[in-house]
């Protein structure tokens, strides 16, 4: 479609027909979102890489009040906000389905989601863009801990 008359034009059409206005390249052949690896890990974006910086700062903080970075005690995971059912349901501390989403009581355990977020991560950031992403990816949290 042409930006300047609306009208619908082929993708090879670099002129306009009608209004003799110069069409630029389609959004799909401007964007290069860059690869890592030559393409074998997806380019990371900034939402993506700032939900994985604060899972892994919450991971760091939950290990200095236990000790330590293999396993993490529970009582840790309280203190950040884990989810508790009675907490959650009893004395109305609605905001622990929020933080749960960003806690991990292991290493393995944060290695793992960190992976896949950041691989499917960067691809739903991609497809629907940032503020979908992050209303996908908080409700998905909260409606996960609330089930």
């Amino acid at each position: 479609m042409c930006p300047h008359c609306r009208a619908f034009i082929t993708t090879a059409d670099r002129v306009c027909p009608y209004c003799e206005t110069r069409v630029g390249p389609r959004a799909v052949q401007r964007s290069n979102p860059g690869t890592v690896l030559g393409g074998l890990i997806p380019a990371a974006h900034f939402t993506t890489i700032l939900i994985l910086l604060i899972n892994i700062a919450l991971y760091g903080a939950s290990a200095l009040l236990s000790g330590s970075f293999a396993e993490l005690p529970p009582r840790a995971l309280r203190v950040l906000g884990a989810k508790l059912g009675p907490s959650i349901w009893i004395d109305h501390q609605f905001w622990r389905l929020v933080t749960a989403g960003f806690l991990h009581g292991g290493l393995m355990h944060i290695l793992f989601n960190a992976y896949a977020l950041f691989i499917i991560g960067t691809q739903i950031e991609e497809l629907f863009g940032t503020p979908r992403y992050l209303v996908i990816y908080f409700v998905s949290s909260v409606a996960g801990f609330w089930l």
